[in-house]
């Protein structure tokens, strides 16, 4: 068993056992590709599954200067909404509360979030949870959290807005250059790489700007510099962002070399109120899923490749397959490709290899 510094932040390990990371250790660089990890607001003290959450310190913010590639340029159609399970040729998948990766084809309806069959605590099943309370506004986050801006983009604890406790972390973006990051990231061991190579993730979030054109921009990414299925790739990324007109979710993969492919939705991104959003990044079966507000949306689950009536891939030498990297970071926070200017709030965020649900009250 590997032993760690214990200084700011703890949460539990992949190999079940609690560790903590030194404030200031240096991260990895940024991969060639997509604009690397844009920083989010400060981050509280990670909760550990063998003990109780540690305060962190605040951190410092780090600027990187590797902008990336484009992803999902262009408009396309849209897929059809609705809840419940995810049919079709891809096989269906529903991730129950606490059913982990192990609950696919499984055919049930989503558990409504405090309905019986609902995590009590979603904390008790993640690898890292996170309220942002235990630092001090108006820095950084600081502990686990890699801090990551480029062109102007911001990360800061802000207490103007907060879904529980005191603080929540803004990330904002002014518009002005096609390349712009506000991004915080986990990165590296002990919480990478995760069994099965398989990220469950939430958090709540809070928007106020969006682009008014078609700019494609991303909140979460998962990421990794090895990928098995593409021997020549360098990297690679599974998202979860928005595109026309800057409100419309999407799903998008990402390569070094560039494939840029996007799975697009009709569902729109809630503005000025609280939204719980999820993600399952499962790199064992090349999937994608998205709940917003404990629902699934059927039209953002990609079955490894995108549904030709809802996106396609840049690349057109490209052969469609949504090849996972094994994943060694996951970046939440704002990027994105095109000039529009944006601006988000997070709060109470959660990962582990299950499903974990919102957070109450929601």
């Amino acid at each position: 068993m590997r032993s760690f510094v214990v200084l700011a932040s703890c949460f539990a390990g992949s190999g079940g056992f609690a560790a903590c990371l030194e404030e200031n250790s240096t991260a990895p660089g940024d991969s060639p590709s997509r604009g690397g990890s844009a920083g989010s607001p400060r981050v509280g003290g990670t909760k550990s599954t063998t003990g109780s959450a540690t305060a962190g310190g605040s951190g410092s913010s780090t600027t990187s200067t590797n902008a990336g590639s484009g992803a999902g340029a262009g408009e396309g159609g849209g897929g059809v909404t609705g809840t419940g399970t995810v049919g079709g040729a891809g096989g269906s998948v529903d991730a129950g509360l606490g059913g982990g990766g192990g609950a696919k084809d499984g055919g049930s309806k989503d558990a409504p979030i405090g309905s019986e069959g609902s995590a009590p605590d979603a904390c008790s099943t993640a690898l890292v949870c996170d309220n942002f309370d235990s630092y001090t506004a108006s820095g950084n986050p600081g502990g686990m959290w890699r801090v990551e801006t480029l062109a102007g983009g911001t990360v800061s604890l802000d207490t103007m807005r907060a879904f529980s406790g005191r603080n929540a972390v803004r990330v904002a973006v002014p518009g002005t250059a096609s390349y712009e990051r506000a991004f915080i990231t986990l990165r590296g061991a002990p919480l990478f790489p995760v069994t099965r190579n398989i990220l469950f993730g939430r958090m709540m979030i809070y928007v106020t700007r969006v682009p008014t054109s078609t700019v494609h921009w991303s909140f979460v990414q998962g990421q990794g510099t090895m990928v098995p299925g593409i021997p020549n790739a360098t990297d690679a990324v599974y998202r979860y962002g928005a595109q026309i007109n800057g409100n419309r979710f999407l799903a998008q993969y990402d390569t070094v070399p560039s494939s840029d492919c996007a799975q697009r939705s009709q569902t729109t991104v809630p503005m000025n109120q609280w939204t719980c959003v999820e993600w399952r990044f499962d790199g064992e079966v090349k999937e994608l899923d998205f709940w917003l507000n404990g629902t699934l949306i059927p039209d953002l689950s990609v079955r490894q490749m995108a549904v030709p009536s809802q996106g396609t891939c840049q690349n057109r030498n490209f052969n469609g397959i949504w090849e996972p990297p094994i994943f060694n970071s996951l970046s939440v926070g704002w990027q994105h490709y095109q000039t529009g200017p944006g601006e988000m709030w997070i709060d109470d965020f959660a990962f582990g290899t299950q499903r974990m649900g919102c957070p109450v009250p929601l």
